[in-house]
């Protein structure tokens, strides 16, 4: 890590991006996993990393490659998520597409840099109204932090966003196998805004 911080990409982004809280958010491994990003120059290119990481993993990454001490001994202990990185990687390009919702705003943002595909789906369906995700939310405890009753949120939020049937079953299958053939059976689900 400390290589990178030395590289000569100095003058790069470098972009991390993890969810907030899973919440419980059920999927085929375990409840309480979240999905993280890193792109920029000298990330492993198309990879998926399943080294088990936490968010002080994540701030070890950062401190490291900013030269900057551990802000305490919690992330000091912490490992870099050095298998995220590949020194021959240096090279990397991104371009933001903007989410077809988006043209709904005032936001100042040229044609076309809208993403297409999500242009063409924001257009061909209809959402859910405000008054079903009331009806969907009936009983949840929004008051403060760490109060829903977890199981019926990601219920309703799969009833209301998702596809197929609600997953149930965390068997922990390794589905880095034949990710293409995955991605391309997965039909997008439907827009979350409606009327």
């Amino acid at each position: 890590i400390e290589r990178i911080a030395r590289g000569k990409a100095a003058d790069s982004t470098l972009i991390f991006v993890i969810e907030d809280d899973a919440q419980n958010g059920a999927d085929h491994v375990d409840a309480r996993r979240s999905v993280a990003f890193v792109v920029g120059p000298y990330v492993r290119h198309g990879a998926l990393v399943s080294t088990r990481y936490t968010t002080l993993n994540i701030l070890r990454t950062i401190e490291a490659v900013l030269g900057l001490k551990p802000l305490g001994l919690n992330d000091a202990l912490a490992s870099p998520m050095a298998d995220v990185f590949d020194l021959s990687e240096s090279q990397w390009s991104y371009r933001a597409d903007a989410a077809g919702i988006l043209r709904m705003t005032r936001l100042p943002i040229a044609p076309e840099r809208f993403n297409v595909r999500a242009s063409n789906v924001s257009g061909a369906c209809s959402g859910r109204s405000a008054e079903y995700w009331q009806a969907a939310m009936e009983g949840q405890n929004f008051r403060s932090e760490d109060r829903l009753d977890a199981d019926a949120f990601n219920s309703a939020l799969w009833r209301g966003l998702g596809t197929g049937p609600e997953p149930m079953l965390r068997d922990g299958r390794d589905l880095r196998r034949q990710r293409g053939v995955w991605a391309k059976s997965v039909e997008p689900a439907p827009c979350a805004f409606g009327d």
